[in-house]
């Protein structure tokens, strides 16, 4: 395995939203109620969506300890808080009192934790969605996509469409010269490494002939192919926000939040190397594994 400490930047906050589709987990990990889980914390909203199908636990693992402060923080909150105050302290609504949420929830953190948080004001006041190293990149991206392209052309890409028009759209109105200069840009392995992981992290093996190129066929495919409607990754990415509050992750959905509540306790967040830690398991104790792209940071 690669030394991970060269890999990963330990003691920033990369990510606080998951960038995985929790529809692909769920599809190909087919949890069952009882089932012993073992995910990668990352944003934490895949480990609290995963609560939804009943596991018996759920075993969150991440080598960088302010990924398991920010579940913490989540965990915490949804504790402490009833749906309206804590989408409010998330950042899904405006509030003037995220602080003094703030000083009701931390009780419930760890000694760590509460530290890291006691000096991430900033962060706390703004509400913690969209405020990881990472997800600010996504922000600037999104200014800049949508200097570029314009408003009304953004705008209209989120207009409700049949598969055939939403095709044309991308071929005949999104898809300009401006579109690919994006790409080489801003989403290089240069620009991405800068937002808490090393060039090395980044690979394609789509026959392109850079890392700009994969990123923008994979793009295209999102943009041209992928019904955009409930879509919130991309909302995230061109607007730096939800759409609205359904097309959101299943944790900040108000049908599933007493759900989630009542089996938070089922979370166990570990951080540690997950090689090392899987070496200490014993045979045959975890179904299902969500292992985000952890292993492209593994040797061959």
């Amino acid at each position: 395995m690669k030394n991970q400490k060269d890999q990963v930047s330990l003691f920033k906050l990369v990510f606080t939203h998951n960038w995985e589709d929790p529809e692909s987990d769920h599809v190909v990990l087919k949890i069952k109620k009882d089932d012993a889980l073992m995910a990668i914390t990352s944003g934490g909203c895949n480990v609290l969506g995963f609560l939804l199908f009943d596991p018996q636990v759920i075993y969150t693992l991440d080598i960088n300890p302010t990924q398991s402060y920010l579940l913490e923080l989540k965990v915490a909150a949804i504790k402490s808080l009833d749906f309206i105050a804590f989408t409010s302290f998330a950042g899904l609504r405006d509030s003037k009192n995220r602080l003094e949420q703030y000083e009701k929830i931390k009780p419930l953190l760890s000694e760590d934790a509460r530290k890291y948080w006691d000096e991430q004001n900033k962060i706390i006041k703004n509400g913690f969605i969209m405020n990881g190293q990472f997800e600010k990149f996504i922000k600037i991206a999104g200014k800049f996509i949508m200097l570029l392209q314009g408003k009304k052309r953004v705008l209209g890409l989120f207009n409700e469409k049949s598969k055939q028009e939403q095709e044309t759209y991308f071929d005949k109105i999104w898809n300009t010269k401006r579109f690919h200069y994006i790409f080489k840009i801003l989403f290089n392995k240069r620009m991405l490494a800068k937002r808490g992981l090393v060039a090395e992290y980044f690979h394609f093996d789509d026959g392109s002939t850079s890392f700009s190129e994969s990123f923008y066929k994979r793009a295209k495919n999102a943009f041209r192919d992928i019904p955009i409607k409930g879509n919130y990754f991309l909302s995230l990415y061109l607007l730096g926000k939800f759409q609205n509050d359904h097309e959101v992750p299943n944790y900040l959905k108000e049908e599933n939040y007493e759900m989630i509540k009542a089996k938070l306790d089922r979370i166990k967040i570990i951080t540690a190397d997950a090689q090392g830690w899987l070496d200490s398991m014993p045979d045959l104790s975890i179904d299902c594994f969500a292992l985000s792209n952890i292993c492209e940071l593994m040797s061959e």
